[in-house]
């Protein structure tokens, strides 16, 4: 017999007289004792996921995460190339990142096969699960058309004024999505087209009636939802009457609060108050009537007071893209990253490749450590995007009670 072997025959002869030992101590108490299990041994030693709710298991992760755990959790990246390169495991592995932005524009998704190893590689090397993003819209906007095809716009789907078909579109692009390893989307559309001639969003609405609006998103963010893709209505507070394309410059958009009631926020204000809204993306629009400061994506007063105190909305807030023009001409990325946050934003988007999400993470960590940030809004944002990661699956309830040292 081997030094192995003779060590495993010692060790189950020691258990054996262990077990008889415990039986014979219990038949002379007169207490008859059941053999434990290894199964019931290990309920014994820490709560099930049937005992704790998402927003709980998220609130003990966040416990046992550090100060640079919690800030990569607040950012999805954009990256370059379409393998799990050394930047993109630093990204995922070191800094720690919530998740990432598939693109056209950065080669990430050449064919389907590479597209899912690549998925299933970035899913492989996270601690925690990613966030794994992208915009698939339809007709001008898919960041997947090479390997999926066309699709049709939401100016098609709203044409036809039949909920039914935004349903459709939806639960394809679910379907589609969850097929090449991708989780969220960052649809629907809820902009109401009040000028025909918006540079940026050609074809990209349903309308220009709030109420068909309402019920198209709402019926395209169903179809996400059912197949199991994180869905996010944008652009919040409406970009519908832009004149200039927030990629490009900061649109002016001189609108009162009574107007945007009864226009751009219908959507928003239905669909939230009916509770199934997961996410809303807030872009980048100066209102001096919403705030004379600040563009909207870095305003307190969008952010927090309007979407998430007036119009009550419970979930995740991530920020549109902090490269573009309408914040990048005027703020770096630190100083944008920081005033989102500080606006009461949950996730961003912006940071392009390993430089810059080093970049943003270090003043973000900066910001918190000098007393701008309180590290109890930090907390409070983790906690709502585990938590939303937990709702649709991303995270496994096993993995989050071993992450949280339960």
């Amino acid at each position: 017999m081997g030094r192995i072997a003779q060590k495993h025959a010692l060790a189950l002869l020691c258990c054996l007289l262990m077990l008889a030992s415990c039986a014979s101590s219990s038949a002379s108490n007169g207490k008859p004792t059941a053999t434990p299990t290894a199964r019931s041994i290990a309920l014994t030693a820490q709560p099930t996921s049937a005992t704790l709710s998402d927003a709980e298991l998220a609130a003990q992760m966040v416990q046992h995460m550090s100060l640079e755990e919690k800030l990569g959790q607040m950012v999805i990246v954009e990256f370059y190339g379409s393998t799990l390169d050394s930047d993109l495991r630093q990204m995922i592995q070191q800094n720690h990142v919530s998740g990432v932005l598939i693109e056209n524009k950065n080669n990430n998704a050449q064919t389907r096969s590479q597209l899912v190893a690549l998925d299933q590689a970035m899913q492989n090397a996270a601690h925690v699960p990613l966030f794994i993003s992208t915009d698939y819209e339809g007709g001008v906007v898919n960041e997947l058309r090479q390997i999926t095809g066309e699709r049709p716009s939401d100016a098609q789907i709203g044409a036809s004024k039949d909920p039914q078909q935004a349903y459709k579109a939806g639960s394809g692009a679910a379907a589609d999505l969850r097929g090449l390893g991708l989780n969220v989307n960052f649809m629907p559309i809820v902009d109401v087209l009040v000028n025909a001639n918006n540079p940026g969003l050609p074809q990209r609405t349903f309308g220009s009636d709030s109420r068909l609006v309402t019920d198209m998103g709402r019926a395209y963010l169903k179809g996400l939802t059912d197949g199991g893709v994180v869905g996010c209505l944008k652009h919040f507070p409406g970009l519908g009457s832009a004149n200039l394309d927030p990629h490009l410059a900061l649109p002016r958009m001189d609108r009162s609060l009574e107007t945007l009631n009864a226009v751009d926020l219908v959507p928003y204000r239905t669909l939230i108050h009916e509770g199934n809204v997961p996410m809303v993306m807030v872009t980048h629009i100066e209102n001096p009537q919403l705030d004379p400061n600040l563009p909207t994506s870095l305003s307190p007063r969008v952010v927090t007071d309007l979407l998430r105190k007036n119009l009550n909305f419970q979930g995740v807030i991530i920020s549109d893209t902090l490269w573009m023009g309408g914040i990048s001409n005027t703020y770096n990325l630190s100083q944008a990253a920081v005033l989102t946050v500080k606006a009461g934003t949950d996730l961003l988007l912006g940071p392009r490749g390993l430089n810059e999400t080093q970049t943003m993470l270090y003043g973000l960590q900066q910001a918190v450590k000098t007393g701008q940030i309180s590290t109890s809004q930090i907390d409070a944002s983790v906690t709502r995007i585990l938590e939303l990661k937990l709702k649709y699956h991303i995270i496994g309830h096993d993995i989050a009670l071993q992450f949280a040292g339960s």
